[in-house]
């Protein structure tokens, strides 16, 4: 699966520089990250998945969600971004 995420610059030359000190790509750094956050502890210590809202509100607290101010429309916003990706072309 493919998802797009417009970062901050702080936060995307943060995460590249994380991911190049672990050796990683910046795809599979953030792929781990992302899985990490998606158990969390149980009352007996044992493993579970988040449920939709949790690994949302754990997305907020991380600042991947909530931090483009600027998009008011998100929609229209949606429609620019695919209507950009299907005027390219390959190579």
């Amino acid at each position: 699966m493919s998802i797009v995420v417009n970062l901050p610059a702080e936060l995307e030359n943060a995460i590249a520089a994380e991911a190049a000190k672990a050796g990683m790509t910046v795809s599979d750094y953030v792929a781990g990250r992302l899985a990490q956050g998606t158990t969390t502890n149980g009352s007996h210590g044992s493993k579970r998945r988040l449920t939709g809202p949790e690994l949302v509100q754990r997305w907020k607290e991380l600042g991947l969600i909530g931090y483009r101010t600027d998009i008011t429309d998100p929609e229209a916003h949606s429609r620019r971004l695919r209507e950009a990706a299907q005027r390219r072309t390959p190579g």
